[in-house]
């Protein structure tokens, strides 16, 4: 773009100011090379000045950025007319003072237009953390909502599994609480989030009993593997929710996870009635996943459900894909 705004530049001042003589091809070309030496040290030198500048306040930075470039271009001025009369050299004073103050006003104006699309981009940053902290937000309550129904149901009818159940519902509350924005990710380990998975299952398993089955099919998965928290929980409370739970018999749930070229790859399969369509409850909890996942990943990270009927018994399927991503800041302990 700098490239692009200086040759635009050259070419109004050949064309609104011809000089001396008339429009010439050579005089465009000298100008052009004399233009492009400025703005490729002014960009060297803030590229290699900006760890330094980003320690200063804004008019400190400015300030110096904009001596920079008049250094720049009062140096590179003199020296484009020593070459031109190496004999008799003699500074033309009003052509740097006019070098100067092109490159004054448009380096300023440069530096607002890179300031402006700063702030655009620290806002959009601003906005994307908030909708996905509320996003994961509205999960947790709702997760941690149904688990306490399970454990109520259980404490009349047999108070020992309600106290087991408690205990693990404790590990989650921890794992559930934690905010991903203190640890700068969005995202835990895989292994947290089966681990999270398998206690909500635990607590299930306890209201269920032998109606409840699950199948893990785990490949190798790299420890720093990571993972949008509540991203697997959900698939299987949906799968017992809206699967197992109505099904007299009950059923068993397969869930597989494993890395086929780069990409993450999570399946939930469940049984379910018959006469069940996909409920608007468990539209909510696959909707705010697709959400969370879009604003991670974008367009490269899905979340597809599929239905198919086999030996009489109607099966649920939803799969998750997102890229693999390995994060050295989250947080391995439980």
């Amino acid at each position: 773009m700098l490239v692009l705004i200086s040759e635009l530049f050259v070419l109004v001042q050949v064309l609104a100011l011809p000089g001396e003589v008339d429009f010439s091809w050579t005089r465009l070309a000298m100008l052009s090379l004399f233009v492009q030496w400025i703005v490729l040290s002014s960009s060297a030198f803030l590229y290699l000045a900006r760890p330094f500048l980003k320690g200063l306040p804004i008019w400190q930075s400015v300030m110096i950025s904009l001596l920079g470039v008049q250094i720049i271009t009062l140096l590179l001025t003199l020296l484009s007319q020593t070459l031109l009369s190496p004999v008799h050299f003699a500074p033309d004073w009003q052509q740097v003072n006019r070098n100067l103050l092109a490159a004054l006003i448009i380096s300023a104006m440069l530096l607002r237009y890179f300031y402006i699309q700063y702030e655009v981009s620290l806002q959009q940053q601003v906005i994307h953390n908030a909708r996905l902290d509320s996003l994961q937000a509205t999960m947790r309550p709702h997760f941690l909502f149904n688990s306490m129904n399970i454990i109520a149901s259980l404490i009349q009818v047999n108070p020992e599994k309600a106290e087991q159940a408690v205990e693990d519902l404790s590990d989650l509350f921890r794992a559930s609480l934690q905010n991903p924005g203190q640890n700068k990710s969005a995202v835990v380990p895989i292994q947290k989030e089966i681990q999270i998975s398998e206690s909500y299952l635990r607590i299930e398993q306890q209201r269920l009993g032998e109606r409840l089955e699950v199948k893990w099919l785990v490949g190798e998965l790299p420890h720093r593997l990571s993972i949008p928290p509540f991203t697997l929980q959900p698939l299987v409370e949906n799968a017992i929710y809206h699967g197992i739970q109505p099904l007299e018999a009950g059923g068993f749930i397969t869930i597989s996870i494993n890395i086929d070229q780069q990409m993450v790859q999570i399946s939930v399969e469940n049984p379910m009635p018959y006469t069940e369509t996909i409920s608007k409850g468990n539209q909510i909890a696959l909707n705010n996943i697709r959400s969370r996942l879009a604003m991670l990943y974008g367009s490269k990270a899905s979340l597809t459900t599929d239905i198919r009927e086999h030996s009489g018994v109607k099966w649920y399927t939803a799969q998750v894909r997102y890229p693999c991503q390995w994060d050295n800041a989250v947080d391995l302990q439980i």
